[in-house]
């Protein structure tokens, strides 16, 4: 700045200079960030099924239950079967007809199946609940088994039913006790096949014949201060004998097959030698159809009726007392 003066009086002045070279360009700004993405949008709507295919072949029938019959159980007899059962070494059921033939020093009962199993094959949940054996004061023969045959019969497979008959891991013949004793050298495949389809085909239930009533505990020893040890049993009794049959029917039954031996009454040639037929019937229902129909070794021949409605009109005719009484 230049201060000029003229007369008497000062004249600040401003001088302005040239301009000077342009200034260079400023550098760019940097970019801003990415904004955050947005939302997926809503999914489209389903499309249209498509058609059902066409059904595929059908496959091939599965075997029914327990599976294919062997050739041995085809051949079979279940008649002989249950002869068998009453009674393994009898010739009815298949055996020489003596126990002696077989070399073996045994308890009468073990040459039995139904020693064991009772006629019913309930074992102690039967008929047999309330029989003695060799735990409950009875030497001469086994303990009552706890198995259900029937349940077995229908529960295991052929071959399997074959192996728990023919056990050759069981005990000896002349064993005092109650395991199951080894038939596989005593009894023949035959027979034992023969047993097999008695228990798949040819028990009757006793359900169709008769009810039991079964009271009281099992059967077991208790101690008294007085008396000592006892034993305490159940009471059976028999009901209904009969129910579902046709009494005429079976007295006919009886009149062709039976009374030629035991008489039009049934007094004649008693069972046991002590009841009459008709007595023996209502006194021992769980026994006398298997009897009539598997036979006696020694006095009656298997067969001679077969047919459970037959045994059910038979029950019925002989619950009558009036027509068939005891001796």
């Amino acid at each position: 700045m230049s201060s000029l003066v003229f007369g008497g009086g000062a004249f600040l002045a401003l001088m302005v200079g040239c301009e000077g070279p342009a200034g260079a360009d400023g550098v760019d700004g940097v970019d801003g960030i990415d904004g955050a993405a947005g939302a997926d949008g809503a999914a489209g709507a389903d499309g249209a099924a498509g058609a059902d295919g066409a059904d595929g072949a059908a496959g091939a029938d599965g075997e029914d239950w327990p599976g294919p019959v062997p050739a041995e159980y085809d051949a079979a007899d279940g008649i002989a079967g249950g002869a068998a059962y009453s009674q393994w070494y009898s010739t009815s059921g298949g055996g020489t007809g003596a126990l002696a033939d077989y070399s073996v020093t045994v308890a009468s009962d073990f040459a039995r199946c139904k020693a064991c199993h009772a006629w019913d094959g309930l074992g102690n949940a039967g008929s047999y609940a309330s029989r003695t054996g060799v735990s409950t004061g009875s030497s001469s023969r086994p303990d009552v088994a706890p198995e259900n045959l029937r349940a077995t019969a229908i529960t295991a497979s052929y071959d399997q039913l074959f192996d728990l008959i023919d056990r050759p891991d069981g005990r000896y013949m002349n064993s005092a006790d109650s395991r199951h004793p080894d038939y596989s050298e005593y009894l023949t495949e035959a027979q034992v096949w023969n047993l097999v389809k008695f228990m798949r085909e040819e028990w009757v239930n006793p359900n169709d014949l008769y009810d039991l009533t079964i009271s009281g505990e099992p059967m077991h020893y208790e101690w008294d201060e007085a008396s000592g040890w006892f034993l305490v049993s159940p009471t059976l009794s028999y009901s209904n004998i009969g129910q579902d049959g046709d009494p005429t029917n079976g007295a006919a039954i009886y009149t062709a097959v039976c009374a030629a031996c035991h008489g039009a009454d049934g007094k004649s040639m008693p069972p046991g030698g002590t009841q009459s037929v008709g007595q023996f019937v209502r006194a021992k229902p769980y026994e006398a159809w298997f009897k009539v129909k598997f036979g006696e070794p020694g006095d009656m021949e298997p067969g001679l009726v077969t047919e459970t409605a037959d045994l059910q009109d038979l029950y019925a005719a002989m619950a009558d007392p009036d027509l068939y009484p005891d001796l």
